[in-house]
């Protein structure tokens, strides 16, 4: 009985845990953000998201160098506990800028609506 442990259920365990502390994370915020819409102006919550705007950015810009930075030392990892093999590991590696990349560039044009203001700028010098 013992050779049918594979941990699944500790894994089962991890992700309900998880999708819990998500699902109260998002009806938390959802809450504030519900609370902030009915004691102020929509103008004044304009305002406010504009100045964290920049913050916002830095944020999205760390997460990215952390992705980048951390890359080797999380496939070493899963390497050292079995979730992958040698190949998978230098397959991982070897594809760490490739995901940068393509963070970046997924940045640039939705988080800083690069494609928004190449078209709105396109449609100024048409017209």
């Amino acid at each position: 009985m013992a050779g049918f442990r594979n941990g699944f259920p500790m894994r089962r365990r991890w992700f309900v845990l998880l999708t819990l502390l998500a699902f109260t994370l998002a009806l938390g915020i959802g809450a504030f953000l519900w609370n902030a819409v009915q004691t102020s102006s929509v103008v004044a919550i304009q305002g406010r998201i504009k100045m964290m705007k920049p913050v916002f950015t830095a944020i999205r810009l760390l997460v990215i160098g952390l992705v980048a930075l951390s890359w080797p030392a999380i496939t070493r990892t899963l390497h050292r506990w079995g979730r992958v093999d040698e190949g998978g590991a230098a397959r991982l590696l070897s594809l760490r800028w490739r995901i940068v990349t393509w963070l970046v560039v997924i940045e640039l044009l939705l988080g800083q609506n690069l494609l928004g203001q190449f078209l709105a700028a396109f449609h100024g010098a048409s017209a």
